[in-house]
């Protein structure tokens, strides 16, 4: 019995207590905000390829070894580092053709190009060193997050300028912040690629490959709780 009435004192002091915690009522207001951040794209990857035929697998391997030697001179003397080359393809087949037999030597490697205004220049020289294949850039970023983090800086600002302008109509001003969620009920997404514009080229320029990085569209969304008090 004595159990039971103390664990009844217990209850009934406790009870006070909790009621006595505070209920926090300051006002708040909720504002979605969106933005987007247009960026050139800095940096461009290509692969490019060579490819020999010879009566043997040593005939075809010498002659296209020579032909990407070739290639990677063109690539060193554009500034491009041994580090920013990589073979992705390498190949020597046997084929029978018209009853003799050959063989197929095949290399492929991928550039990433850190100056994009090198790019027409490189892919031209690559092109004329002997490459059999040059396949279309690609175009990015050296900071992979910069768009995203712009974007959501516009994104906060946008919430606050709808937050600051809903607490003035109600008669009230934002005072603070409680809470940001990025990303609220969405995923951010990279826009596609804007081709940049550009005058016409005339014919003595023909001559040279034109290349446009073009832009990119980031856009990103943030949900932002504010604390808010009257005007006074």
């Amino acid at each position: 019995m004595r159990p039971l009435l103390a664990l009844a004192f217990f209850v009934l002091l406790a009870a006070p207590a909790a009621a006595q915690t505070p209920v926090d009522t300051t006002p708040t207001i909720v504002a979605d905000g969106i933005g987007t951040a247009t960026l050139v794209p800095d940096i461009a990857d290509f692969t490019a390829g060579v490819e020999r035929i010879a009566p043997t697998s040593s005939g075809a391997r010498k002659a296209a070894n020579r032909r990407m030697a070739a290639v990677f001179r063109v690539l060193k003397a554009g500034g491009i580092a041994e580090a920013d080359i990589r073979t992705v393809g390498l190949s020597v087949r046997r084929e029978r053709v018209k009853k003799k037999i050959r063989y197929r030597a095949q290399q492929v490697i991928r550039v990433r190009v850190r100056s994009v205004s090198k790019l027409a220049s490189l892919l031209d020289g690559v092109a004329s060193a002997g490459a059999d294949a040059v396949d279309e850039p690609d175009f990015g970023f050296a900071d992979p997050s910069a768009g995203r983090l712009l974007a959501t800086r516009a994104a906060l600002a946008d919430a606050r300028r709808r937050a600051d302008d809903a607490a003035a109509v109600v008669g009230m001003r934002i005072t603070g912040v409680r809470t940001v969620s990025l990303d609220p009920d969405s995923q951010s997404y990279e826009g596609d690629a804007v081709p940049a514009s550009g005058g016409g080229s005339s014919d003595s320029a023909s001559a040279v490959t034109r290349v446009e990085a073009g832009t990119q569209q980031f856009s990103e969304r943030v949900r932002v709780v504010y604390t808010a008090a009257p005007l006074t």
